[in-house]
């Protein structure tokens, strides 16, 4: 069993595995990155380390309301990003055989790496791996 990071993007839920998670930070400062793509939404400073912090609802195309309130910051092994996401649900522990295969473009264009259910909500389990190269790529 591992466990699960939930948390909201507009109207669309998402996992990510707690091993991928350095900590979770509410309301940073944020700093404007001159030139930067609209969904890099600034960077902040974490225990002395500049950390880029990407708005995953906006570079997802994922329609929301509200700028992202609560930063994921990823695990230095997985990259140095940090994401902003709508809202944090809770951690839940998770069987992987229990994932239901996502489709081909979905992996492509949102970086799913599977889907999960969890209590009549669809969890989009996000792979940082992906999302971390396409960054990468710009």
């Amino acid at each position: 069993m591992e466990q699960v990071l939930i948390f909201r993007l507009g109207g669309e839920w998402f996992g990510l595995e707690i091993s991928r998670i350095q900590e979770i930070v509410e309301e940073p400062r944020l700093d404007y990155v001159p030139r930067s793509p609209d969904w890099l939404t600034g960077a902040m400073n974490l225990h002395g380390s500049i950390i880029p912090v990407l708005d995953l609802a906006l570079y997802l195309g994922i329609a929301t309301m509200a700028p992202p309130g609560r930063v994921v910051v990823l695990a230095p092994v997985v990259a140095i990003l940090a994401i902003g996401v709508s809202d944090v649900y809770r951690i839940v522990r998770f069987a992987p055989e229990t994932f239901l295969p996502s489709a081909e473009e979905d992996n492509r264009r949102h970086h799913i790496a599977a889907l999960y259910e969890y209590e009549g909500l669809v969890i989009n389990m996000l792979d940082v791996v992906s999302l971390s190269a396409s960054l990468q790529s710009i």
